[in-house]
């Protein structure tokens, strides 16, 4: 049913089920591109295709000790080089877990030719598609994998990750479910007198509580000015939305902006919230007012067969022409294995982009919307919707009534 909030709570996660749906969908897009095989270095790709499970450590060691993914046409499971076996998923052989690669040095990459041609073995390799490269392998790969050709393959990842399987919306499910359970218990926190760090620790005390497998995103708690020009510089000179939450003690009439990604089984919820110290002002309650009637009428809007320009002409014209979210932001997004993915609607991608994206069933959108006047700050929060085959599953469950 069209704006239906209830998941099935029947519903039996299958992890390895997932897997094994995800590893088919790139094996049937590689097929059709005319693909032998893909090289995987960026980590939501090879969350994607091998299911590996990244070790909770410092994430800058990850440039250096990456876990690459390898997926073969037409073989039935793919190929996982890492420094973290721990991290493979329990169904993969033992054999297609292998030895680290290091692509950051010259000797890496004529090592990793050297292994990649073994692992190649004698099929007929012709085409090779990769999402990123570092310098070494750019300089140096074409010639260690010719004659095979070295192509792009960003496009595909992008496009079997855009449609989620049962699976993997039952993830996203329960990831945004913990993630609101920790912002509850964070707004619990909210009084004058305490410092924003507290809710910081209140979050993430609920958060691995709750069954969290990892945090994304350092979460953000900020008290928002008044007026933009009271707030950090920008480079753009919009709302300064500051990303590093400080040990600024909250005084009544605060208004709290906050923004909190997190995982479960890799899958990213992106909660944000807008929260008041005591009681708002006139002014701030009726911005509020305007932010729910445009977000309930974009919601209200979304299903299968309507474009990114439909919603951005729903929520300007609901605000008076001018648009109702930030310009450096969009009015909405995609979601995933990251907490903020390549489908943006209202971007700088301009019109011609939020024309011809046209929301299908499978596609995660999380909405968005910002009302803003400066002398009286503004309001922002975040709802996950699933696009479904008669319209769309509201996933967000928090209540977003703060003036009754």
């Amino acid at each position: 049913m069209s704006g239906s909030t209830s998941a099935d709570p029947r519903f039996a996660l299958d992890l390895v089920r997932m897997r094994r749906e995800r590893h088919a969908k790139l094996q049937a897009a590689m097929a059709e591109q005319g693909l032998d095989a893909l090289v995987l270095l960026t980590s939501g790709n090879v969350l994607y295709s091998t299911g590996v499970r990244a070790v909770l450590t410092d994430t800058a060691r990850t440039y250096q000790q990456r876990a690459i993914g390898v997926v073969l046409v037409g073989a039935p499971f793919p190929f996982l080089f890492s420094p973290f076996p721990d991290g493979a998923p329990p169904e993969l052989p033992a054999d297609h877990l292998l030895p680290a690669l290091w692509p950051e040095t010259d000797e890496g990459v004529e090592d990793m030719g050297r292994r990649l041609k073994a692992l190649f073995g004698g099929q007929d390799v012709r085409r090779v598609g990769y999402d990123d490269a570092t310098a070494p392998m750019h300089l140096g790969l074409p010639a260690l994998l010719a004659p095979a050709e070295l192509v792009d393959c960003t496009g595909l990842l992008t496009q079997a990750r855009l449609f989620k399987t049962p699976d993997e919306l039952e993830c996203m499910r329960r990831s945004w479910a913990v993630n609101e359970a920790a912002n509850h218990a964070a707004e619990e926190v909210l009084r004058p007198g305490a410092r924003l760090t507290d809710l910081s620790a209140a979050y993430y005390r609920r958060l691995f509580d709750e069954g969290a497998v990892c945090n994304f995103l350092d979460p953000v708690f900020q008290a928002m000015p008044v007026n933009i020009a009271d707030g950090p510089w920008s480079t753009n000179g919009d709302v300064p939305f500051n990303l590093v939450t400080t040990d600024h003690i909250l005084r009544d009439g605060d208004v709290v902006w906050t923004d909190t990604v997190m995982g479960y089984e890799g899958y990213a919820s992106d909660v944000g919230r807008t929260w008041v110290v005591g009681e708002p002002s006139p002014r701030l309650a009726e911005l509020y007012e305007r932010w729910q009637a445009i977000t309930d009428a974009v919601i209200d809007r979304i299903g299968p067969g309507v474009t990114g320009a439909e919603l951005t002409k729903v929520a300007t014209d609901l605000n008076g022409g001018t648009k109702p979210w930030l310009a450096h932001f969009f009015l909405a997004h995609g979601l995933g294995l990251e907490g903020g993915e390549p489908q943006h609607i209202g971007s700088d991608k301009g019109p011609e982009y939020d024309e011809q994206f046209v929301l299908q069933p499978g596609m995660a959108i999380v909405v968005e919307p910002v009302t803003w006047e400066d002398g009286h700050c503004g309001w922002r929060c975040e709802e996950l919707l699933f696009v479904t085959d008669d319209g769309h599953e509201l996933v967000s469950r928090y209540r977003n009534a703060p003036f009754q």
